[in-house]
């Protein structure tokens, strides 16, 4: 039975039994026939088909290079700001936004990272961009809104109280009896609880500065600029410990903070811990080259240490950098000249 079921074998060309087979081919063929088959028209949609299937490929395979390390940035950036190394952070996230600038995550992180860097304009360039944007990563959300409600550092609530207190002049007495009138009726705004510490610092009054700027940082212990500047308090009184202890903060909260190692760098000086205020002033500068700060302790740092032609380098940048203030400058000038006291 099984045999009567199995197909004869069929002798000559499979398309026209011709009994004369072109030899050389597995398929069993005569001339004419083999000519005629190799010669079947393709349909144009096949044909389409097929190159647009090449184009994909090709563009995919040009473009893989540029999402594989987007990707291994991305992940690097990422890894930063979990060690809370914004300034890393940032500098790689710019890489992958000037690549991909419509990246929703990229740009959130970027935000994040800007804010704890105190870099409040290019975080709020960005903010504009992914504004009215959605996106299901309610964690990423949560965490850049906490960053941007940092903005109440800077800004003081009540807008128009800010005008009118911009038109009074900085020095008269009215100054700053008008900021501390508001600062006892709105103990809540962090900004302008700022501003009138720094005021009674600028004028001496280190032991007020002190008790304004302590009871501002129990309600808002993130405040990193009011850590700073009590710790600049701190060092005008010589309260050393006190003082690194709250750079140490600020390092906790960003291990990059330009400020903090700038700050920390100036209490080593007024200890006579040259060499280690060299490292620290050094490693301020690294992270950010641009700021009168890191590039004023800088040219201290290297005074005391009597490196004289890198330090009169150095003046000559400051003095030219642009938003250097003739009063930063002369500090400096002052304390290399010796008519100002440093330590």
């Amino acid at each position: 039975m099984d045999e009567l079921n199995e197909e004869a074998p069929r002798n000559g060309c499979h398309n026209c039994s011709n009994p004369e087979i072109e030899p050389g081919y597995q398929a069993p063929l005569c001339r004419d026939c083999r000519k005629k088959l190799s010669r079947y028209p393709v349909l144009t949609s096949v044909k389409l088909a097929a190159a647009g299937v090449l184009v994909l490929f090709l563009i995919s395979g040009y473009n893989f290079p540029k999402y594989f390390k987007a990707g291994i940035i991305y992940e690097k950036a990422i890894k930063a700001e979990a060690t809370h190394h914004y300034v890393t952070e940032k500098r790689l996230l710019e890489k992958v936004l000037q690549q991909f600038p419509d990246n929703f995550e990229a740009s959130e992180h970027y935000i994040i990272a800007a804010f704890n860097n105190v870099e409040l304009e290019e975080a709020d360039s960005v903010i504009r961009l992914v504004a009215g944007r959605k996106s299901d990563n309610v964690e990423l959300i949560d965490k850049t809104n906490n960053a941007i409600a940092d903005f109440r550092y800077y800004m003081i609530a009540d807008t128009a109280f800010a005008a009118s207190l911009s038109r009074i002049p900085i020095d008269s007495p009215l100054y700053e009896q008008t900021l501390e009138k508001y600062c006892n009726n709105h103990p809540e705004d962090a900004c302008a609880n700022y501003i009138l510490a720094k005021h009674t610092y600028n004028n001496d009054n280190f032991s007020r500065a002190d008790s304004l700027l302590n009871k501002l940082l129990k309600s808002n212990p993130d405040f990193q600029v009011a850590k700073i500047m009590l710790s600049h308090s701190y060092r005008k009184e010589k309260k050393f410990e006190k003082a690194l202890q709250l750079c140490e903060e600020v390092l906790q909260q960003n291990a990059e903070s330009y400020y903090a190692l700038a700050s920390y760098a100036k209490i080593l000086l007024a200890q006579q811990r040259n060499k280690e205020a060299l490292q620290r002033a050094q490693q301020a500068y690294e992270l950010n080259p641009h700021e009168v700060m890191t590039l004023g302790t800088l040219t201290l740092a290297n005074h005391f240490n009597d490196n004289i032609k890198e330090r009169d380098r150095l003046l000559k940048v400051l003095v030219s950098m642009p938003g250097s203030d003739s009063s930063s400058i002369a500090d400096i000038t002052g304390i290399i000249n010796g008519k100002i006291t440093y330590r």
